[in-house]
Protein backbone atom coordinates (compact mmCIF):
# COMPACT_ATOMS: atom_id res chain seq x y z
CA UNK A 1 0.00 0.00 0.00
CA UNK A 2 2.57 2.73 0.93
CA UNK A 3 4.99 1.54 -2.29
CA UNK A 4 1.73 1.84 -4.62
CA UNK A 5 0.73 5.49 -2.46
CA UNK A 6 4.92 6.54 -3.00
CA UNK A 7 4.19 5.39 -6.84
CA UNK A 8 1.11 7.91 -6.79
CA UNK A 9 2.57 10.73 -5.43
CA UNK A 10 6.28 10.19 -8.03
CA UNK A 11 3.45 10.22 -10.86
CA UNK A 12 1.62 13.22 -9.53
CA UNK A 13 5.37 15.34 -9.36
CA UNK A 14 6.56 14.10 -12.82
CA UNK A 15 3.07 14.98 -14.47
CA UNK A 16 3.07 18.71 -12.92
CA UNK A 17 6.91 18.72 -13.96
CA UNK A 18 5.39 17.76 -17.47
CA UNK A 19 2.68 20.03 -17.46
CA UNK A 20 4.87 22.97 -16.53
CA UNK A 21 7.40 22.21 -19.16
CA UNK A 22 5.52 20.97 -22.26
CA UNK A 23 1.88 23.75 -21.27
CA UNK A 24 3.05 26.44 -18.64
CA UNK A 25 6.28 27.48 -20.20
CA UNK A 26 5.44 27.58 -23.66
CA UNK A 27 2.35 29.59 -22.63
CA UNK A 28 4.65 32.46 -20.98
CA UNK A 29 6.92 32.14 -23.97
CA UNK A 30 3.64 32.41 -26.07
CA UNK A 31 2.65 35.72 -24.67
CA UNK A 32 6.04 37.50 -24.99
CA UNK A 33 6.36 36.36 -28.64
CA UNK A 34 2.77 37.76 -29.02
CA UNK A 35 3.49 40.75 -26.87
CA UNK A 36 6.92 40.92 -29.94
CA UNK A 37 4.95 40.51 -32.32
CA UNK A 38 1.81 42.75 -31.52
CA UNK A 39 5.28 45.50 -30.94
CA UNK A 40 6.48 44.66 -34.47
CA UNK A 41 3.16 45.19 -35.87
CA UNK A 42 2.69 48.57 -34.23
CA UNK A 43 5.96 49.92 -35.30
CA UNK A 44 5.69 48.70 -38.95
CA UNK A 45 2.26 48.69 -39.69
CA UNK A 46 2.09 45.19 -40.50
CA UNK A 47 -0.09 42.91 -40.11
CA UNK A 48 1.78 39.54 -39.79
CA UNK A 49 1.31 35.65 -39.74
CA UNK A 50 2.72 33.63 -37.38
CA UNK A 51 3.90 29.60 -37.13
CA UNK A 52 5.03 29.10 -34.02
CA UNK A 53 7.48 25.76 -33.27
CA UNK A 54 7.41 24.35 -36.91
CA UNK A 55 9.37 20.94 -37.27
CA UNK A 56 11.44 21.18 -40.68
CA UNK A 57 13.43 19.03 -42.95
CA UNK A 58 16.50 20.55 -45.17
CA UNK A 59 15.24 20.72 -48.88
CA UNK A 60 19.14 18.94 -49.68
CA UNK A 61 20.82 17.50 -46.57
CA UNK A 62 23.95 18.84 -47.98
CA UNK A 63 23.35 22.09 -47.68
CA UNK A 64 24.08 24.03 -44.56
CA UNK A 65 23.68 27.85 -43.72
CA UNK A 66 26.60 29.60 -42.09
CA UNK A 67 24.01 31.93 -40.58
CA UNK A 68 25.76 31.76 -36.97
CA UNK A 69 29.04 33.25 -35.41
CA UNK A 70 31.01 31.28 -32.48
CA UNK A 71 31.89 34.10 -30.42
CA UNK A 72 34.81 32.01 -29.04
CA UNK A 73 36.85 32.58 -32.14
CA UNK A 74 34.77 34.77 -35.00
CA UNK A 75 34.21 31.89 -37.08
CA UNK A 76 31.08 31.11 -39.18
CA UNK A 77 29.67 28.22 -37.71
CA UNK A 78 27.07 26.05 -40.00
CA UNK A 79 23.62 25.32 -38.30
CA UNK A 80 21.12 23.57 -39.97
CA UNK A 81 17.41 23.77 -38.11
CA UNK A 82 14.93 21.13 -37.53
CA UNK A 83 12.55 23.36 -35.68
CA UNK A 84 11.79 27.23 -35.96
CA UNK A 85 9.16 29.78 -35.85
CA UNK A 86 7.63 31.89 -38.59
CA UNK A 87 6.81 35.32 -38.78
CA UNK A 88 5.77 36.94 -42.04
CA UNK A 89 4.22 39.99 -43.98
CA UNK A 90 0.19 38.89 -43.98
CA UNK A 91 -0.90 39.88 -47.35
CA UNK A 92 -2.80 37.15 -48.97
CA UNK A 93 -6.47 36.66 -49.05
CA UNK A 94 -7.05 32.91 -47.43
CA UNK A 95 -9.83 30.50 -49.04
CA UNK A 96 -12.81 29.43 -47.05
CA UNK A 97 -11.21 25.72 -46.13
CA UNK A 98 -7.89 28.07 -44.55
CA UNK A 99 -9.83 29.90 -42.33
CA UNK A 100 -12.32 26.68 -41.26
CA UNK A 101 -8.98 24.64 -40.79
CA UNK A 102 -8.07 27.59 -38.59
CA UNK A 103 -11.22 27.51 -36.68
CA UNK A 104 -11.16 23.78 -35.88
CA UNK A 105 -7.41 24.29 -35.18
CA UNK A 106 -8.38 26.50 -32.18
CA UNK A 107 -11.07 25.05 -30.97
CA UNK A 108 -9.12 21.76 -30.67
CA UNK A 109 -6.32 23.53 -28.50
CA UNK A 110 -9.06 25.05 -26.12
CA UNK A 111 -10.26 21.08 -25.99
CA UNK A 112 -6.47 19.49 -25.25
CA UNK A 113 -5.59 22.51 -22.79
CA UNK A 114 -9.12 21.89 -20.74
CA UNK A 115 -8.22 18.27 -20.93
CA UNK A 116 -4.91 19.03 -19.28
CA UNK A 117 -6.83 20.80 -16.99
CA UNK A 118 -9.17 17.87 -15.55
CA UNK A 119 -6.08 15.26 -15.57
CA UNK A 120 -4.71 16.90 -12.03
CA UNK A 121 -8.13 16.77 -10.54
CA UNK A 122 -8.21 12.92 -10.97
CA UNK A 123 -4.69 12.62 -9.81
CA UNK A 124 -5.68 14.35 -6.83
CA UNK A 125 -9.06 12.07 -6.05
CA UNK A 126 -6.81 8.85 -6.59
CA UNK A 127 -4.63 9.47 -4.15
CA UNK A 128 -7.28 10.91 -1.83
CA UNK A 129 -8.74 7.54 -1.85
CA UNK A 130 -5.63 6.25 -1.47
CA UNK A 131 -5.22 7.78 1.78
CA UNK A 132 -8.23 6.15 3.26
CA UNK A 133 -7.04 2.86 1.81
CA UNK A 134 -9.84 2.60 -0.57
CA UNK A 135 -7.05 0.80 -3.61
CA UNK A 136 -9.06 -1.39 -5.53
CA UNK A 137 -12.36 0.39 -6.09
CA UNK A 138 -14.17 0.60 -9.12
CA UNK A 139 -14.76 4.47 -8.50
CA UNK A 140 -10.73 4.49 -8.48
CA UNK A 141 -10.41 2.32 -11.45
CA UNK A 142 -13.07 4.23 -13.21
CA UNK A 143 -10.82 7.63 -12.39
CA UNK A 144 -7.62 5.93 -13.52
CA UNK A 145 -9.40 4.79 -16.52
CA UNK A 146 -10.68 8.53 -17.70
CA UNK A 147 -7.08 9.62 -16.81
CA UNK A 148 -6.02 7.09 -19.50
CA UNK A 149 -8.50 8.22 -22.14
CA UNK A 150 -7.98 11.55 -21.63
CA UNK A 151 -4.10 11.00 -22.30
CA UNK A 152 -4.92 9.03 -25.50
CA UNK A 153 -7.22 11.73 -26.58
CA UNK A 154 -4.95 14.87 -25.98
CA UNK A 155 -1.92 12.58 -27.72
CA UNK A 156 -4.66 11.84 -30.79
CA UNK A 157 -5.92 15.21 -30.95
CA UNK A 158 -2.36 16.99 -30.72
CA UNK A 159 -1.66 14.87 -33.78
CA UNK A 160 -4.30 16.28 -35.81
CA UNK A 161 -3.30 20.00 -34.44
CA UNK A 162 -0.25 19.60 -35.91
CA UNK A 163 -1.35 18.37 -39.01
CA UNK A 164 -3.52 21.11 -39.32
CA UNK A 165 -0.57 23.90 -38.62
CA UNK A 166 1.73 22.46 -41.17
CA UNK A 167 -0.99 22.08 -44.19
CA UNK A 168 -2.12 25.88 -42.56
CA UNK A 169 1.67 26.77 -43.12
CA UNK A 170 2.38 24.71 -46.11
CA UNK A 171 -0.14 27.48 -48.16
CA UNK A 172 1.05 30.62 -47.02
CA UNK A 173 5.01 29.72 -47.29
CA UNK A 174 8.14 28.03 -49.49
CA UNK A 175 10.85 28.27 -47.91
CA UNK A 176 14.27 28.25 -50.04
CA UNK A 177 15.83 25.61 -48.39
CA UNK A 178 13.60 24.24 -45.93
CA UNK A 179 10.38 21.91 -46.19
CA UNK A 180 7.93 21.53 -43.62
CA UNK A 181 7.93 17.74 -42.35
CA UNK A 182 5.14 15.58 -41.03
CA UNK A 183 7.24 13.09 -39.52
CA UNK A 184 7.13 14.07 -35.86
CA UNK A 185 3.42 14.95 -36.26
CA UNK A 186 2.49 12.21 -34.16
CA UNK A 187 2.49 12.39 -30.26
CA UNK A 188 3.40 8.80 -29.55
CA UNK A 189 4.68 9.28 -25.89
CA UNK A 190 1.06 10.86 -25.21
CA UNK A 191 -0.77 7.68 -27.15
CA UNK A 192 1.78 5.07 -25.43
CA UNK A 193 1.21 6.32 -21.85
CA UNK A 194 -2.66 6.62 -22.65
CA UNK A 195 -2.74 3.22 -23.83
CA UNK A 196 -0.35 1.64 -21.26
CA UNK A 197 -2.54 3.50 -18.16
CA UNK A 198 -5.64 1.95 -20.02
CA UNK A 199 -4.25 -1.49 -20.12
CA UNK A 200 -3.14 -1.14 -16.47
CA UNK A 201 -6.43 0.03 -15.26
CA UNK A 202 -7.93 -3.57 -17.36
CA UNK A 203 -5.62 -5.41 -15.03
CA UNK A 204 -6.80 -4.04 -12.17
CA UNK A 205 -10.40 -4.34 -13.75
CA UNK A 206 -10.16 -8.26 -13.19
CA UNK A 207 -7.76 -8.39 -10.31
CA UNK A 208 -10.84 -6.58 -8.46
CA UNK A 209 -13.66 -8.87 -10.11
CA UNK A 210 -11.24 -11.94 -9.01
CA UNK A 211 -11.33 -10.75 -5.07
CA UNK A 212 -14.99 -9.57 -5.01
CA UNK A 213 -15.60 -13.59 -6.80
CA UNK A 214 -13.42 -14.44 -3.45
CA UNK A 215 -15.00 -12.71 -1.08
CA UNK A 216 -18.71 -14.06 -2.63
CA UNK A 217 -17.19 -17.43 -2.25
CA UNK A 218 -15.82 -17.07 1.66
Amino acid sequence: MQRLKSLCIVLLIVFFGSLYQGAVLPFIDGINYGLTIAKYEDNTQNKTQEFIMMDVEPKNPDIMLPNELNTKNGQEVLVQSNNISLIFSDIQQKPIWWLALNSLYMALTIIVLILGIWIPFLVVKVLRSLQHSEVFERINLARINRIGTIILGIGLIGSVIQLINIISAEYLVDLTHYRFTYSKIIDFNAIIMGIVILIMTEVMRIAVEMKEEQDFTI
